[in-house]
Formats: C-alpha cells, sequence, structure tokens
C-alpha cells in the first residue's frame, strides 16, 4: 500500500532532490510559498520551499525499492524516529495539495480576510481605540498598519474592523 513519508534534503538542494527523485521516477511532493524578499532597496517575489530541506515521497511499502533514495543527489535520507520511518498522514498532504496550484505554491491565506487599506481599530495595547489602515501581514501573527502616517506592527488579535 503507498503511503506518504518525508525526505530530507542536504541544505539548498531540495529543488535537486525532488528533480532527481522524479526521474527515478519515484512520486514526489514538495509544496512552495511565495513570499516577497528585500533585495538591494527593492522587494520582489521569491517561491520557495515550504518546508526547507524537506520534501514528501509517496513509496509502496511492500513492493517498492527504497534503496535508491539515500543515494539520490540533493538526498541526506528518509526521515526517521528512532529506527522507523513514521508515515506523514495522508491527509496532511491531501490538504497541501488542495490549496496548491499547477507549481505546488500552497496558498497561505489568512483566515481573518483583512484586505490592504481597509479601515481597522486597534484593540489592545497602548495604542487600543485608534483607527488605522489594514497595510499588510509580515508573518502569519503581525500585522502592518498605517496610524496617521506611522507605520505600526501589531499582533494580528490586537485589531478588528472598524
Amino acid at each position: 500500500m503507498k503511503q506518504w513519508y518525508a525526505v530530507h534534503c542536504k541544505p539548498k538542494q531540495d529543488e535537486r532532490a525532488e528533480t532527481e527523485l522524479l526521474n527515478q521516477g519515484f512520486e514526489v511532493f514538495r509544496p512552495r510559498i511565495r513570499s516577497r524578499r528585500r533585495t538591494r532597496q527593492r522587494y520582489r517575489e521569491v517561491v520557495e520551499s515550504m518546508f526547507p530541506r524537506y520534501l514528501f515521497v509517496h513509496l509502496d511499502d511492500r513492493d517498492q525499492d527504497w534503496s535508491p533514495i539515500r543515494s539520490t543527489r540533493g538526498v541526506t535520507g528518509l526521515v526517521r524516529m528512532g529506527g522507523c520511518v513514521p508515515v506523514v498522514p495522508s491527509p496532511v498532504i491531501d490538504a497541501l495539495r488542495s490549496r496548491a496550484d499547477a507549481q505546488n505554491c500552497v496558498a497561505m491565506h489568512p483566515e481573518d480576510g483583512f484586505v490592504p487599506n481597509e479601515r481597522v481599530v486597534i484593540t489592545e495595547g497602548p495604542l487600543a481605540g485608534f483607527e488605522a489602515l489594514f497595510a499588510t501581514r509580515n508573518s502569519q501573527e503581525r500585522v502592518v498598519v498605517l496610524l496617521n502616517m506611522m507605520r505600526v506592527t501589531l499582533p494580528v488579535h490586537a485589531i478588528s474592523r472598524a
């Protein structure tokens, strides 16, 4: 029966490991995310591994030879816990794949749905009660708001819709 397993890759060789495993006929899934990186005074969008140094491979635990994985370029080996190789639950992979586009980029939409230039009220901290404009999210738990020409970074739970 085929199940998903995690593969540990060498530093900065996730893409190479993915290509080599695909060339050997393995079914591979390496989720990616789009993010913004600052380079030389400007931002640009980059696509990077969602889990740096890891990817997932779909293997048959009875009829498939796993030994080529160890010697694949870019691969350190299968992730192990003690002496056994743990299975990655299929619902986890299915959930990631359902949110991925054709390039396996997973959509990282926050559940709160704040959009740029939306009016918000700061609900916590020393600026509680002030109105601001939602600017952007700089991580899963932090947001940037514009407060009378001043940019402020706050925890996401510190704002609500105006």
